[in-house]
């Protein structure tokens, strides 16, 4: 990764409280969906914009296929926007591109490795820092 886009992600990291606040709002959005059953639940809401193929490679045995930032937008729900800022008590600016990098990575290891929305947020983290 370049020095710049290197630079966004730990700008944003940090703008988003740092790698153990995001591991942790990120394990949170994941339990609230019912944790190992939520990601079917994740799946479905991927399906009801058009994006279930996407979420589908995430889970299977294909190349994971990267998510935007507008995709997440669309994807959200309300309560789920609402409960993204009240956690960090920040704007949704800094935090969707992260969430974009972080959630594929911890839908893959919650189906493939069934782990649980804790550890599986937390390796997300950790994977992309070393990128």
């Amino acid at each position: 990764m370049s020095g710049f886009l290197s630079g966004l992600k730990a700008k944003a990291m940090a703008l988003a409280g740092g790698e153990d606040a995001i591991a942790g709002l990120l394990a949170k959005m994941l339990e609230s969906q019912g944790g190992q059953a939520g990601v079917a639940h994740i799946v479905k809401q991927f399906d009801n914009v058009g994006l279930g193929d996407k979420a589908r490679s995430w889970t299977g045995n294909g190349p994971p296929q990267p998510l935007t930032t507008e995709e997440v937008q669309r994807v959200l729900t309300s309560d789920q926007v609402k409960f993204l800022a009240s956690c960090t008590g920040l704007p949704l600016a800094p935090l969707l591109p992260v969430i974009a990098k972080l959630l594929p990575i911890a839908i893959s290891k919650m189906a493939k490795q069934q782990e649980g929305p804790q550890q599986a947020a937390h390796e997300a983290v950790e994977q992309v820092k070393d990128t």
